[in-house]
């Protein structure tokens, strides 16, 4: 008896995202990068390359997070010169996270392994198969009711916070 369809699909989808933010895969990536950043703080600089500046508690909403271990996760990418904070337009008491210049290049660079992971896995890919498994994959994530920011491969790619749906289309 074979598996259904979406039996194949949750267990595929379930072991490529263990593995891919796994602390051990992240930390893998960001040395071949040359990124020397806990791999554990890697999910907050994907957040910010991808979405943009945003208050702390958003982020750690975002990721799942309370707020004493985002403000020390920002603490350390703080020191390590990748985030910058500044002063909330909205609200002149609070602060907004961004990615410094130290801190773009780190996420570009973090995209950039990305991608070549990515395309090493499908070099054997017919073009037309993989343009078909990027639609479907983008059309089954947004039906999840997922949004799904752009990634940008360089900082000058794609502006923050563009989102992709194959129902606008």
């Amino acid at each position: 008896m074979s598996a259904s369809a979406s039996t194949v699909i949750l267990t595929a989808l379930t072991r490529l995202a263990t593995q891919w933010s796994s602390p051990q895969v992240q930390a893998q990536y960001a040395r071949s990068a040359g990124i020397r950043i806990d791999p554990g703080d890697i999910p907050t600089l994907y957040v910010l390359g991808m979405q943009g500046s945003r208050r702390a508690a958003s982020l750690a909403d975002e990721l799942g997070l309370t707020r004493p271990t985002m403000s020390k996760k920002l603490q350390r990418l703080e020191a390590a010169g990748f985030i910058a904070r500044s002063p909330d337009p909205a609200d002149g008491r609070a602060a907004t996270v961004s990615l410094s210049e130290s801190g773009e290049a780190a996420y570009d660079a973090l995209v950039a392994r990305g991608l070549a992971a990515t395309d090493d896995a499908l070099r054997e890919w017919a073009p037309a198969d993989r343009a078909l498994l990027a639609d479907l994959i983008d059309r089954f994530v947004i039906d999840m009711g997922v949004e799904v920011p752009v990634i940008r491969r360089t900082t000058a790619d794609a502006p923050r916070g563009a989102r992709r749906s194959h129902k606008e289309e």
